[in-house]
């Protein structure tokens, strides 16, 4: 009769955390370190310089990309030349890449943007070098461009001129004013060129601002604001008593005020009098993506002021 050897069950010798041990310890050091989970630094950030604002988002973040939208007349210039003062009185050289022309270098300077610190990048689909009326017709109305869409010709020197700006370094802040660009334009930015922007500022403490009027770079900003306007404050042009008969118009999406809570009565002529001087204007920001938290658990706003130069 043969005999039968018995052979005692196999044990599992591995468990799961002593794999990963020895996985850990054959590796180098640089290879293992990818296997722990960290939590991404907060990157650092610079004030805007307006109060409110820099309350409500801690402020523009270092190498990432940041989104200002809103229609016309909602803040974005106010805060484009709060952010470059800024920038200009901490001694740093920034660039602006103006993709319809509109800067205004007065307006800038009263702001207390230092132009020497500023490159002014002027983009212009015509050719001709004084922008009169036939000029400005022709740009806001041409259809060139690869991709045969309004703009595009434009949002090409766009790309190009930011993309060697950037891979140059050297520069605190950087602006994209699309501001003017209608939002189906804007839209047609492939989102790889956000991609492509993002990584060539991660390294860098360079601060990349987009002004437009939707948000277009999705996952790729760090920061994304959307502003609206609420009231202007113009005062009756009757000399010396200018000042003191002060007047806030409120426009029809203002809901509350922020100074009492209660629902502002929208007035049936809504617009100021041509006859009245232009004091400020009041806006509401509101954070729709923060590197901090990505989606909001609810909204987050701010109310705050911009006042005309005197």
């Amino acid at each position: 009769m043969p005999s039968v050897a018995l052979v005692p069950a196999i044990q599992p010798a591995f468990t799961a955390a002593t794999l990963r041990a020895q996985l850990e310890s054959s590796l180098d050091e640089q290879l293992s370190s990818t296997l722990l989970l960290r939590e991404r630094a907060a990157p650092l950030t610079v004030p805007i310089g307006i109060a409110a604002l820099d309350q409500l988002t801690g402020g523009l973040p270092r190498g990432a990309l940041t989104e200002v939208t809103g229609s016309a007349s909602s803040g974005r210039t106010g805060v484009t030349l709060a952010a470059l003062a800024g920038a200009t009185r901490r001694q740093e050289i920034c660039a602006l890449v103006d993709a319809s022309d509109s800067f205004d270098p007065a307006s800038a300077a009263a702001a207390g943007v230092d132009l020497e610190r500023l490159l002014w990048v002027r983009c212009r689909q015509g050719s001709s070098s004084h922008p009169g009326k036939n000029a400005t017709q022709h740009r806001f109305s041409e259809f060139s461009g690869r991709g045969g869409f309004a703009f595009g010709g434009a949002l090409e020197q766009v790309l190009k001129i930011t993309d060697l700006l950037l891979q140059a370094g050297g520069f605190g802040m950087v602006v994209l004013d699309l501001g003017d660009i209608p939002a189906d334009s804007a839209r047609r930015v492939p989102l790889t060129s956000w991609f492509r922007f993002r990584r060539a500022i991660e390294p860098t403490a360079t601060v990349l601002l987009l002004v437009e009027q939707e948000a277009c770079a999705k996952t790729c900003a760090s920061l994304v604001l959307r502003l609206q306007s609420e009231a202007v404050c113009a005062s009756e042009a009757c000399g010396a008593s200018a000042r003191s008969q002060l007047r806030w118009q409120f426009s029809r999406n203002a809901s509350s005020n922020a100074e009492d809570g209660k629902r502002l009565c929208v007035p049936k002529m809504n617009a100021v009098s041509h006859a009245a001087l232009l004091r400020g204007m009041r806006f509401h920001a509101e954070v729709v993506r923060s590197w901090a938290q990505r989606k909001p658990p609810q909204s987050v706003g701010a109310r705050f002021q911009l006042r005309t130069a005197l």
